[in-house]
């Protein structure tokens, strides 16, 4: 076999990839073989030329799929260049079961990505990307719709004088509390700092109010433990029936928020 000159680092940059490689020149012969490629025999005896000769510094490249006698499918790419010795071709041979391997796991990172983007890391709650997508859609087709509008008392203060540890412990037993809620149309979100939002669909108001009435039991519970935190919550709710407007709900629910917050005030 014929040697081969060409830039070590190259060559190290193919052997390292998930494939091998082949080296033929100009009519197929092979110069060039590695450990992972040498005992694939395929279809192509003959490696032809399957490039255009390079123009302007422009290399060809091309990709097919070939079967091997070990019943193997490969998916080759083939790439021309010149080295000053004329035209040669480098052949990257890969399983393509390496392949489907990795789009799977790409295809997982994928779904993973895209489950992260909706969720709020601190609480694990929806956050306010994926309120914003159902306040367009879900929300505004429902037959009635209630809204909790929350809001965490003292969390600066906690941060202040406690530290920020203690301030997301403080979130997150507020949170855990939305996660207490059994009822399955109950959807809780995270939609900034202090700030909590609760959509509630398929709900009468007797039903609705009694899902509060839950929720602050379940705080209550949470707020007997003996970790030096007592979580307080500001609540405002509103409710509406088919022909609602959305915004004024929000509105509604926000503004009642407000004065349970001024009744709370204080309360440590």
């Amino acid at each position: 076999m014929a040697e081969m000159k060409m830039d070590e680092l190259i060559l190290r940059f193919f052997k390292e990839d998930i494939g091998g490689i082949l080296i033929t020149g100009q009519n197929g012969e092979i110069l060039y073989e590695d450990e992972k490629t040498s005992f694939i025999r395929t279809e192509k005896t003959n490696w032809e030329s399957a490039c255009p000769e390079p123009r302007d510094g422009q290399k060809g490249e091309r990709w097919d799929l070939v079967r091997s006698e070990n019943g193997k499918t490969y998916m080759v790419t083939t790439s021309a260049f010149t080295d000053g010795e004329g035209l040669k071709q480098i052949h990257h041979l890969a399983d393509t079961s390496d392949y489907t391997e990795l789009y799977r796991n790409m295809s997982d990172y994928s779904r993973m990505l895209r489950n992260q983007k909706d969720y709020d890391g601190l609480t694990g709650l929806y956050n306010r990307g994926k309120f914003m997508e159902m306040k367009r859609t879900l929300f505004r087709t429902q037959d009635e719709i209630a809204i909790f509008n929350m809001d965490v008392n003292n969390l600066k203060q906690v941060n202040d004088t406690l530290g920020h540890e203690a301030g997301d412990r403080l979130l997150r037993k507020a949170a855990e509390s939305l996660k207490r809620i059994e009822a399955r149309n109950v959807i809780p979100f995270r939609t900034g700092g202090d700030e909590f939002i609760v959509a509630v669909v398929h709900v009468n108001r007797e039903d609705a109010e009694k899902i509060r009435h839950d929720w602050e039991k379940a705080l209550a519970e949470l707020n007997e433990a003996e970790d030096g935190l007592l979580c307080t919550v500001a609540c405002g709710f509103a409710f509406g029936e088919k022909g609602y407007d959305l915004e004024e709900i929000l509105a509604r629910a926000d503004q009642a928020m407000y004065e349970d917050k001024k009744k709370k005030k204080g309360i440590n």
